[in-house]
Order: structure tokens, then C-alpha cells, then sequence
């Protein structure tokens, strides 16, 4: 699917949740986009903060190309929930109004990484290795990883380049 039909599928899939689900949102309200360069969110409402305007829903071409679209559909309900928020809260965020529509919505509270791969720093466990996390940027964590702990064992962590 070009990105082009992925946005025509996304607003006609934003329309039918919409009809679908326990969500009031104005679909109508807000513009659609596909970007190529969000790594580490699947989606993201762009919105004014405490105001009910939705200035844009934008979406990771990336994370529909590695994910398919069923599984990038949830990302697609997860964002119309943050849609919902702000246009009747006038906030977005994960807070309780979110919380209580992620399983009606059939969807998730967070969105998994699609992008691991391109990240070009990986923060390690120093007691027993396990992945910590995956930056894109440097960081204070990143130039510094011996004054952070992993919570896995408390230990420090150990940084290593992927680039």
C-alpha cells in the first residue's frame, strides 16, 4: 500500500471505529498523515494543550510496513482514543479517561517498538546483559550509562554503539 492509500485507509478505518466503538470523536476535524520519519512512535495526536483541537493524527509508514495492518489498526484505535480525550477532555496523555477505553477499544496502553533495528545506541544490563533500552539519539543516559540502573538487577548500565 502506498502512503497515499494508507491515508485514505486510515481515515476510512478512523470513520468506521468511530461508528464501531465507544468513542465520541469528530473524525472530520483533523488531517491525517504518514510520516517516514517517526522511529519511536507508532502514532501521535498533535493538538493544542488545554483545548480541544486536534491539529493532525500522524502515523509511522514504518511501523505499518514491519507490523501489517492488523496489528497497526490497534495503534490506529490507541490514537483515536487520545483523539476522543482531547476533543471531551481537552487533554491528552494515558491518564484515567484513556485507561478506561483501551479495552473496549480492543487495543493497547503502549505502542511496542517497531524500529529497534535502526537505533544507534543499545543500553545493556552490566549484571546479567539483558537489553535496557534502544536510543536513536544521544542522551544523558547514553554518554553516561555507568550512573543509570537497570530494573532488572539494579545493576548499571553498559552502552554499546549500533551504528
Amino acid at each position: 500500500m502506498s502512503r497515499t492509500e494508507l491515508v485514505e485507509a486510515i481515515r476510512t478505518y478512523h470513520k468506521w471505529a468511530a461508528d464501531h466503538y465507544p468513542i465520541d470523536v469528530d473524525v472530520e476535524a483533523f488531517p491525517v498523515e504518514v510520516s517516514d520519519k517517526m522511529k519511536k512512535t507508532a502514532g501521535k495526536v498533535l493538538h493544542m494543550k488545554g483545548s480541544d483541537t486536534v491539529k493532525c493524527v500522524r502515523y509511522a509508514f514504518n511501523a505499518y510496513q514491519k507490523w501489517g495492518w492488523e496489528q497497526f489498526a490497534e495503534t490506529i484505535r490507541h490514537e483515536l482514543i487520545h483523539v476522543h480525550t482531547v476533543q471531551n477532555y481537552g487533554r491528552g496523555g494515558h491518564g484515567s479517561p484513556f485507561k478506561r477505553l483501551v479495552k473496549p477499544l480492543d487495543t493497547h496502553r503502549h505502542c511496542e517498538t517497531f524500529s529497534e533495528d535502526e537505533a544507534k545506541y543499545i543500553l545493556y544490563c552490566k549484571e546479567c546483559g539483558e537489553i535496557v533500552a534502544h536510543r536513536f539519539r544521544k542522551s544523558k543516559t547514553v554518554k553516561h550509562p555507568e550512573k543509570y540502573r537497570s530494573k532488572c538487577c539494579n545493576a548499571p548500565l553498559r552502552m554499546e554503539d549500533n551504528r
